[in-house]
């Protein structure tokens, strides 16, 4: 009988003959090695109740960063949908009393200037004698005014629009003149050839009994008046006298040319505003509560619906866009059409034009497109647009400044002097923002003297066009204040707006990686950190000791019951010899133990 101690170790070799053997402690030690190998990969892939501890203490910056990161993507995102330029811009039209774009329209900067030129007659007793047949005008000025404007009695109403007051003054500036008011000058006397062209189709008897009166009261059909008097205070004994006789044929004594203008300068007008009406912004819908100002048949013609004063067009204005102008004293809404880009104050401006035939009556004209014929009255010669209905009837005309665009109206006057760059009318506009830069409205004023042969003394000036004067109304520029706003609007704010944008979501996309490095890298140092700890703490808790060994008893299966009788030196020398035998698998389980630890970690 044989009998052979092992002594096994925790090694490879184990696996191979785990069934055979058995440990002192009665666990398998190839089972001890798999469970410490199982036990350090879960200890590896799940990291003790102190990781997330340990990480979220390290980490406040890391946190930190995220959220300052996360920050600033939202708010890159929000203002690149929700720009300040656009906030900025919905305010302004939105008008609200207190604001700047309020403030500034309520009381509009004294910047427009009035330059009136008048027409002075320089052969006077050429012309009266018969020698010639042609009145002779010679352009004396200009007399500077300052048009004072001012918008009161605001009212907002729930559609969208506000209803207020204009008012309009002017102003004479001495220190801008060079001119005296008191210069005397030669023109046609308003009141005798007016009221004789307005008679020139009625009866026989009437044409008498007017003629009587100018023999009586010796009223001339030229006079020499002082500039100050044509302008503000003009008139004759013929005036007092038909206003007893015929009240309705002069309704006011003062026939001054400016005075009947600025007298009766008080309009109520209505216009868009907010931001629903972005593109009607201040453009007109009533003007004294109608659409319509009642002095033509064709609606187009008669409508002051889209106009606008001049004092501001709507934002966002594009070179295919018409601006309509509404001048109450051309008694019509007059469209302004793209000429070119300009460059204005370190701006990008568009300039629009009045087009050079817009008093033309256009050929084969009907009802609906006659803007230039009343019903009833005949129609006035191409470049001249009737003004009658605006001024009590009275038989006068606008047309362009020394009639440049109509050539075939010099036959009928000389001395005129065309200059389309001197006299045309233009508007320079900004175009985001619809704010007027610089213009220019010029018109002409001009007597019409119909057939008047019926009426003696007057008969030498029969179906004459006649120039009392030309007015230009010149807005020269801004003040500081606007131009600084509109330069930071247009200039400074959307680029400053886009660099902010980026900025701030190229600052969060940092921010937010850098704070996923940080939080990387603190994760796996933690790890390393917790497994090196759970390797250690497995490894003491359940590897077997490596002076420990197993004691297997290899007998035949004949000899089992022999083998319970054994000496006691048979035994002392199979323990020797175990002992001896024993040295190889323990130096063996130790090395196998320290390079299974070794790669575990």
């Amino acid at each position: 009988m044989t009998r052979l101690v092992i002594d096994v170790g925790c090694s490879s070799s184990a696996s191979s003959a785990s069934s055979d053997v058995v440990s002192s402690d009665g666990l398998s030690s190839a089972g001890d090695c798999r469970s410490l190998a199982r036990d350090a990969r879960d200890a590896r892939r799940r990291p003790g109740p102190g990781a997330s501890a340990c990480i979220g203490s390290a980490d406040k910056v890391t946190w930190a960063l995220l959220l300052a990161g996360c920050l600033c993507l939202f708010l890159g995102v929000v203002t690149t949908v929700f720009t300040p330029y656009d906030m900025l811009m919905r305010e302004r039209l939105k008008m609200q009393p207190g604001l700047p774009a309020f403030e500034w329209w309520a009381t509009p900067p004294d910047e427009v200037l009035l330059r009136v030129y008048v027409f002075n007659v320089t052969n006077q007793h050429d012309f009266e004698s018969g020698r010639t047949n042609k009145l002779h005008m010679q352009e004396v000025g200009p007399f500077i005014f300052r048009e004072k404007l001012a918008h009161t009695n605001a009212t907002f109403h729930e559609n969208g629009t506000m209803t207020y007051t204009a008012v309009r003054t002017a102003i004479f500036l001495p220190e801008m003149n060079t001119l005296s008011l008191n210069d005397t000058i030669t023109v046609p006397n308003l009141a005798v050839l007016g009221m004789a062209s307005y008679l020139h189709d009625a009866s026989f008897l009437t044409k008498m009994g007017f003629s009587l009166i100018l023999q009586r009261l010796d009223s001339q059909p030229l006079m020499n008046i002082s500039v100050y008097d044509y302008m503000w205070n003009l008139t004759d004994p013929l005036v007092h006298v038909t206003r007893r006789l015929v009240p309705h044929l002069v309704p006011v004594e003062n026939m001054g040319i400016l005075s009947r203008i600025y007298d009766d300068f008080t309009d109520e007008v209505s216009v868009f505003i907010g931001p629903e009406n972005e593109y009607r912004f201040f453009q007109m819908d009533r003007f004294h509560g109608n659409r319509n100002l009642g002095w033509w048949s064709a609606d187009r013609c008669d409508s002051v619906y889209g106009g606008t004063e001049g004092v501001s067009y709507h934002q966002g204005v594009h070179k295919d866009h018409e601006l309509r102008y509404f001048r109450k004293t051309l008694c019509r809404v007059t469209p302004l059409y793209y000429a070119r880009e300009e460059h204005r104050l370190g701006m990008s401006a568009m300039r629009f034009e009045l087009p050079d035939d817009v008093y033309d009556r256009p050929e084969n004209a009907t009802s609906e497109t006659d803007c230039f014929t009343r019903p009833g009255k005949e129609p006035l010669p191409a470049g001249l647009t009737d003004l009658a209905p605006c001024y009590f009837d009275f038989p006068i005309a606008a047309s362009m400044p020394h009639f440049y665009s109509s050539p075939h109206l010099h036959e009928l006057v000389g001395g005129m002097q065309p200059n389309r760059s001197k006299h045309h009318s233009y508007v320079i506009v900004e175009p985001t923002t619809g704010v007027p830069m610089n213009a220019a409205a010029r018109s002409q004023s001009n007597l019409i003297v119909h057939d008047v042969s019926g009426i003696t003394k007057v008969a030498r000036f029969s179906n004459q066009v006649i120039p009392m004067f030309w007015a230009e109304y010149n807005q020269v520029g801004l003040p500081w204040y606007i131009q600084a706003t509109m330069y930071f609007t247009v200039m400074i704010l959307p680029w400053s707006q886009r660099l902010c944008t980026a900025a701030m979501m190229l600052a969060g996309l940092l921010m937010v990686a850098l704070a996923v490095r940080r939080w990387s890298r603190s994760y796996r140092a933690a790890r390393k950190r917790l497994l090196r700890r759970g390797l250690r703490a497995v490894h003491s808790s359940k590897a077997p000791p490596l002076s420990s060994y197993s004691s297997l008893d290899l007998l035949p299966a004949s000899s089992s019951g022999s083998s319970t009788g054994a000496s006691p030196s048979t035994a002392s020398s199979a323990a020797s010899t175990s002992g001896s035998t024993a040295e190889t698998p323990l130096s063996s389980s130790k090395s196998s133990s320290t390079e299974q630890v070794a790669a575990l970690s």
